[in-house]
C-alpha cells in the first residue's frame, strides 16, 4: 500500500483545459476609492507595515486582543495569592 502512495506522487497531475475555466465579472463597477499609491522612495516593509495597519480595524482589533490578555495577566496571580493567603490562614494554628 505504501508503494502505491508513493508512486501517486511521482506523476504530474493533469493539465487543465484553459477553456473549462469560468471567468466571473462583476455585475457592477467598483466605485470605491483607489488606494493612494506607493510612494517610489519608500522603504517596501514600511509600506506592507502600513497597508497591514491600515486593513487590520486599528483600536478596536487591539482592544479585542488586549483585554482577554491582561485578564489572565493579572488574573492568575491574583487567583495564586488568594490561594495561598487562604490556605495560610487554614493551616494557622
Amino acid at each position: 500500500m505504501a508503494g502505491r502512495a508513493n508512486e501517486r506522487y511521482k506523476k504530474l497531475p493533469p493539465i487543465v483545459d484553459p477553456r473549462s475555466l469560468v471567468i466571473e465579472i462583476p455585475a457592477f463597477e467598483d466605485d470605491r476609492p483607489a488606494p493612494d499609491p506607493l510612494q517610489s522612495g519608500a522603504v517596501p516593509e514600511l509600506e506592507a507595515a502600513t497597508q497591514v495597519a491600515q486593513g487590520s480595524g486599528g483600536v478596536r482589533t487591539i482592544r479585542r486582543t488586549q483585554i482577554p490578555v491582561a485578564l489572565v495577566i493579572v488574573g492568575v496571580p491574583m487567583v495564586v495569592v488568594l490561594l495561598i493567603a487562604v490556605g495560610q490562614i487554614l493551616m494557622a494554628p
